[in-house]
């Protein structure tokens, strides 16, 4: 055999093989996963499902760790707390041996703080100024009776809609407020049942905070998230891990009230 028939039969083989080389590369690359295609949940559904739940929860009571961020530092304290419709709340933070040392209570619209510790009262309306002096973020009385429930807050809206959020599923819910001014932002797990993540807007695309829900149990028919964080554009604020939760329970007479005596009331 020549030199040139001998190149000749080399050219044939590679023509042959390079394409085959090709599809085994093309076999092994791992594909990424397509957005879904087809219709998206129906926006109207989801969001009555989440009224309703809301809705069931009547009453409940919670016990579990309060972790608070300020600045470099971070405080974690025993919580306890009971809440019932349409917003009434008592909050109770524990000292070492299990005595309360900060009561926050909203009854109605109205709030109430003690601090055992300098025997200090504060009082005023539940607005979303008032409240966010305590709760480092602007929310409505309702909004933080949702939160220590398990709930998502759902701010009102003109009109919503809905898209595939990842790769591996989930979807992203957006509320917006008349001109198309964003609001919120709820991500929901890939059966549309479950809420993953919150974001709140002041309705000029500034975040107001953020709302992460995780290590979802069911209690009494209810998914509901045993671990909720909260933070802003400057990072954690503080996050709530629950122990404890139930629901339909009774509310002893008083809950909402306190009895202070000899305390120096700020209003």
């Amino acid at each position: 055999m020549n030199k040139i028939e001998r190149s000749a039969k080399v050219f044939i083989l590679a023509a042959l093989v390079f394409p085959l080389c090709l599809l085994c590369l093309h076999g092994c690359v791992r594909r990424p996963k397509a957005f879904p295609t087809g219709p998206g949940p129906d926006v109207s559904r989801i969001l009555e499902s989440l009224k309703e739940c809301k809705n069931e929860l009547k009453s409940f009571s919670g016990i579990g760790r309060f972790r608070a961020v300020r600045g470099t530092g971070a405080k974690t304290l025993r919580m306890v707390w009971i809440g019932s419709q349409p917003q009434n709340l008592r909050v109770e933070i524990l000292g070492p041996w299990g005595q309360p040392t900060l009561t926050f209570v909203i009854n109605g619209s109205s709030f109430f703080l003690h601090s055992r510790q300098d025997n200090r009262y504060f009082k005023g309306d539940a607005t979303v100024s008032n409240l966010s002096r305590f709760v480092s973020v602007p929310v409505r009385a309702e909004d933080l009776f949702g939160l220590l429930a398990g709930q998502p807050p759902i701010l009102p809206f003109h009109h919503a809609k809905i898209r595939a959020s990842t790769a591996e599923g989930g979807w992203l819910l957006s509320l917006y407020k008349k001109w198309g001014r964003l609001i919120e932002k709820i991500w929901l797990k890939d059966d549309a049942k479950a809420v993953e993540q919150v974001e709140v807007f002041d309705g000029w695309g500034n975040l107001q905070y953020r709302a992460a829900f995780s290590e979802f149990h069911e209690v009494e028919s209810l998914c509901l998230p045993h671990k909720i964080a909260i933070s802003n554009t400057e990072g954690s604020l503080w996050s709530l891990t629950v122990e404890k939760f139930q629901t339909k329970i009774s509310i002893p007479d008083g809950a909402y009230t306190l009895e202070i005596l000899g305390a120096e009331i700020v209003e």
